[in-house]
């Protein structure tokens, strides 16, 4: 048994072999070698799912409003961040007994995961960005498809043995008509601790109030502990009005980023980065109309670098899967018995590719837009870096206020007061223009990415000097060309 609630059981339960595992309608299409969802060799073997029984004839009228609810809203989403639906059928003829099947995360909730960690013990602030960057992806789908959660916490966010983030428990869950743009609801729920200033004064709220919610989620998974805690909810009601939060504390020049103990003996967290703590205080602001939508946090340099990090991530799980692949084809015999897991089955592998390749798109689609609307060009990503000796280290570029900053790709993010950034004021530039370069075959890359897959762009500056960058795709290449020049205003 997985859980006990007021209303019925959850159990892990493990597919029938001879019967299909309910298949979800809907576009699948992405690109991998598991092309269209299609199983590969390897695939067929036994898989869990959670099944929550629900005995319907001791719920209210609310309460199987809430079961129904959740069915609704896991079946309109179809994102590798949201605990798939499957099915749900009924066991009795008078149909008071309700099964829903549904995704198992096998290393439970977010909640138990944090606090069952040694005290002494923090997430680093990598993988909280990594996990971090994967609910707003979730998000930004549900918000997309007018729907708000209205109930997320570290408890109703599921993990996996592979790194991934599953946002579930839909039950309090509303899709509405129209835009989830405007203030849409006036019904107080959710959970006191992640509840927006705004639900807290009775007004109408939005998908604002997720946002609220997924900032002091960041904060837990940064600190072990929520910005706004009282022992009653009247106090817990003034402190977040007054904006009185606790944060992370952040590293000061020269110091050892080591917890150390409190005076009580309880261990203090790591520090955090000054940019994770300004894109907290990004997030946890009062107003909601001066919060920022997921799409919007999506779109910061600290949000694309981890991103990227997670990408490489689930690169490095297909790059393991299609050599497991290859070996069961290969060598079928030898494989009997002895069929290694992937990491990713097919259908996940779209799955996940798909969200990756939807936040890229709307970071790019937000470049394009302020080229189109005359706005100051504004630009981040990775990039490689050319070197006097012919190699090429990753970076972070950002284009914004005036510079182009360099930075330290494996650092926390891009940073103007950062003494390892390099910032190039864009009136020293005179020029940008692609490059064709040819390699030797020693050239050298320290990210191990193919040299001759590169795509070039040089700076010119006034000071004589020329500075390669470069992308991984052609189209990438072409983004910075644009902005930049649109930017310098050599259109």
């Amino acid at each position: 048994m997985a859980g006990r609630g007021a209303f019925g059981e959850a159990f892990i339960v493990e597919n029938n072999p001879v019967a299909p595992v309910a298949k979800r309608r809907g576009r699948i299409g992405a690109e991998s070698l598991a092309v269209n969802g299609t199983e590969r060799v390897g695939d067929c073997q036994s898989r869990q799912f959670v099944a929550k029984v629900l005995n319907l004839t001791c719920m209210s009228d609310h309460d199987r409003q809430y079961a129904q609810t959740e069915i609704m809203c896991l079946a309109n989403a179809d994102h590798f961040a949201i605990v798939r639906y499957y099915e749900h059928f009924y066991i009795d003829d008078e149909f008071q007994t309700i099964v829903i099947i549904t995704e198992f995360a096998d290393k439970g909730d977010l909640y138990r995961n944090l606090h069952h960690m040694p005290s002494d013990r923090f997430p680093t602030e990598r993988e909280a960005g990594v996990l971090f960057v994967q609910l707003l992806l979730g998000l930004d789908h549900v918000h997309r498809r007018r729907m708000i959660h209205r109930d997320i916490k570290t408890a109703n966010i599921f993990l996996t043995s592979r790194g991934f983030l599953k946002l579930g428990d839909f039950g309090f869950s509303k899709q509405y008509d129209t835009s989830v743009s405007n203030p849409i609801a006036v019904t107080f729920l959710g959970t006191s601790y992640y509840l927006s200033p705004e639900m807290l004064k009775g007004q109408r709220y939005g998908k604002k109030a997720d946002i609220w919610a997924a900032g002091i989620v960041l904060c837990e998974l940064l600190g072990k502990r929520r910005p706004f805690e009282a022992h009653s909810p009247a106090k817990l009601k003034e402190l977040v009005l007054s904006g009185d939060m606790w944060l992370p504390p952040t590293q000061k020049s020269g110091e050892s980023n080591n917890s150390a103990a409190n005076p009580d003996g309880k261990a203090s967290p790591p520090c955090i980065s000054l940019e994770m703590r300004e894109f907290l205080e990004y997030i946890l602001q009062l107003d909601p109309d001066r919060r920022p939508s997921a799409s919007q946090l999506l779109k910061t340099p600290l949000m694309q670098h981890y991103l990227h990090l997670f990408k490489k991530q689930v690169y490095d799980m297909i790059a393991a899967d299609d050599e497991v692949e290859r070996n069961y084809i290969s060598n079928p015999v030898d494989c009997i018995g002895d069929r290694r897991r992937y990491n990713l089955t097919a259908k996940e592998r779209v799955l996940v590719m798909r969200g990756i390749v939807e936040g890229e798109n709307l970071i790019m689609s937000e470049t394009e837009k302020q080229i189109e609307s005359g706005i100051p060009g504004h630009m981040e990503g990775v990039v490689f870096k050319g070197t006097l000796d012919g190699r090429w280290k990753e970076r972070y570029l950002t284009l914004a206020d005036g510079y182009l900053t360099v930075t330290l790709a494996k650092e926390k993010c891009a940073s103007n007061c950062n003494t390892r950034s390099k910032r190039m004021p864009l009136d020293t530039i005179k020029s940008v223009s692609p490059m064709k370069i040819f390699y030797s075959p020693e050239a050298n890359s320290v990210e191990k990415v193919d040299c001759n897959k590169k795509f070039v762009f040089v700076l010119s500056t006034v000071h004589s000097q020329s500075i390669l960058f470069a992308t991984k795709t052609e189209e990438e290449r072409d983004r910075w060309l644009t902005t930049l020049m649109f930017t310098l205003d050599m259109g």
